[in-house]
C-alpha cells in the first residue's frame, strides 16, 4: 500500500472508505475508553469525569460532528467546557489554529505551539500523545470490522482502486488493518497527516479519476461533505446499522460499477444517512 505522493492511478474507478466507524468497530471504545478520558486527565477535570465523558461522546459519536478530525472535535468540547465548567486558557487561539491549519495533526500542533507559545495548543498536543499511547493499549481483538464490511472491502478491491481516507492517526489506522489482514485490499492510505478529507479526495481526484468515478463510504457528515466537494458520489455507513449498510454495499457497488449511483439511489441513501444522525 502506497502514500498518497506515490499512488497512481490503475483502475477507471476509486473507492475510499473511512475506516474508525465505518469499517472497524471501534468508535465507542476509542471515544469513551481514550479520547473522552485522556481530556479529563489533561484538563484536570476529574470531578466532572461522567459529564466531560458523555459530552465527549454526545458531540464526536451522536451528532453531525461525528467522525471529524480529533482536533476539531475536541474544539467543540472545550468551547462547551469553557462555558459551563471553568475558562480554558488559550482557546481561541487554538480555534484559531484548528479553522486555519492546511493540516491537523500531533507534528502541526507541535510547530503551531512552537511558533506562538499558545498554551491551549501545548494541552492538545499533550492530549493527543496520551491518546496515542492509550490507543496503543486497547487490545486489537477489540477492534473488529463490522459484519459484511472485510468482504465488501475485498470486492472493491476487485472492480476499483480503494483509498483508506480516514481523519484519524495514519499509523494506527494502518496496524488495524494490517492486523485484520484487510490491508492487502488497499491501495492508498490518506490520513490526518495529509490534512483534512476533502484536501485529500481532492488529491485523489487528480490522479485522474473523474468525480463520478469516485465513491467515498463513510458514516460521517464530513465523509459526505468531503464527497460533495469534490463531485464524488456518497454511499453512507449507517451509525448503529453498519451490518445492514454493508448488507446492501453489494447493490450499491452495481449501481456504481454500471453509472446508475448518481441520481435517485444516491438521493435515497443521503436522506437514509441525514434522517439517521438527525441532521
Amino acid at each position: 500500500m502506497k502514500a498518497i505522493n506515490e499512488f497512481k492511478k490503475t483502475k477507471e474507478l476509486l473507492i475510499c472508505i473511512d475506516s474508525d466507524g465505518c469499517v472497524l468497530d471501534t468508535m465507542e471504545i476509542k471515544h469513551m475508553r481514550c479520547f473522552g478520558p485522556c481530556l479529563v486527565h489533561e484538563w484536570g477535570l476529574s470531578e466532572y469525569r461522567e459529564e466531560i465523558v458523555r459530552l465527549w461522546r454526545k458531540i464526536n459519536l451522536l451528532s453531525k460532528d461525528r467522525g471529524v478530525n480529533r482536533f476539531v472535535g475536541l474544539g467543540k468540547v472545550l468551547e462547551d467546557i469553557n462555558d459551563n465548567y471553568f475558562r480554558v486558557e488559550g482557546l481561541a487561539g487554538y480555534q484559531e489554529w484548528v479553522k486555519n491549519a492546511k493540516e491537523l495533526s500531533d507534528q502541526s500542533a507541535a510547530k503551531a505551539y512552537e511558533e506562538t507559545g499558545n498554551p491551549c495548543i501545548k494541552k492538545a498536543l499533550e492530549w493527543s500523545e496520551l491518546v496515542n499511547q492509550s490507543l496503543m493499549m486497547v487490545s486489537m481483538s477489540k477492534k473488529q470490522p463490522f459484519g459484511g464490511a472485510e468482504e465488501a472491502v475485498r470486492l472493491s478491491s476487485e472492480y476499483a482502486d480503494v483509498a483508506i481516507a480516514t481523519a484519524a492517526n495514519g499509523a494506527e489506522i494502518k496496524k488495524e488493518w494490517k492486523n485484520l489482514d484487510i490491508l492487502k485490499y488497499a491501495d492508498v492510505l490518506t490520513s490526518q497527516e495529509n490534512g483534512t478529507k476533502a484536501r485529500c479526495l481532492k488529491a485523489l481526484v487528480e490522479k485522474g479519476y473523474e468525480p463520478q468515478h469516485v465513491l467515498m463510504l463513510g458514516d460521517a457528515p464530513a465523509d459526505l461533505e468531503a464527497a460533495k466537494a469534490v463531485g464524488a458520489l456518497f454511499y453512507p455507513i449507517l451509525a448503529y446499522q453498519e451490518r445492514e449498510s454493508w448488507e446492501e454495499f453489494p447493490e450499491a457497488l452495481k449501481h456504481f460499477r454500471e453509472g446508475t449511483y448518481a441520481g435517485e439511489y444516491q438521493d435515497k441513501k443521503i436522506q437514509e444517512f441525514e434522517e439517521n444522525l438527525r441532521l
